[in-house]
């Protein structure tokens, strides 16, 4: 099982989502910034340093929304979403190929990983 922390940023009534690059594992879905959580490492520390790496971005995560686990056949993951705010930095997209501030009625449209797609949903209040 493959932990991952994913962060919720909200902004102006938009919800950052990350689009992957097209050689990286799901080519070209949408994501929420975040990634796998290393061992000792507690759930917060994974998003304060994930955010960090991928975006440049210091955050401090807040309220646990939900955890998800998706069976992708060869392998499982365990996605915790944590809302996050951001404190301070200058967006840099360091392995993403883009970003967009969405509203939440409009998350379902944009073609998230699989593990993600019922979280997409309950955010949307669909």
């Amino acid at each position: 099982m493959v932990k991952v922390v994913a962060a919720v940023i909200e902004q102006d009534g938009k919800i950052l989502a990350c689009r992957r690059k097209n050689k990286d594992g799901s080519p070209g879905k949408w994501e929420f910034p975040g990634g796998k959580q290393e061992p000792g490492e507690t759930e917060r520390e994974c998003l304060v340093r994930e955010l960090r790496e991928e975006l440049c971005l210091t955050v401090r995560p807040g309220e646990k929304l939900e955890t998800v686990r998706h069976d992708y056949g060869g392998f499982s993951v365990e996605v915790a979403f944590y809302r996050a705010r951001v404190l301070s930095g200058t967006m840099r997209l360091m392995v993403h190929a883009d970003v967009a501030w969405a509203e939440k009625e409009a998350l379902p449209s944009y073609d998230f990983l699989e593990a993600d797609v019922e979280f997409v949903k309950q955010l949307a209040g669909e």
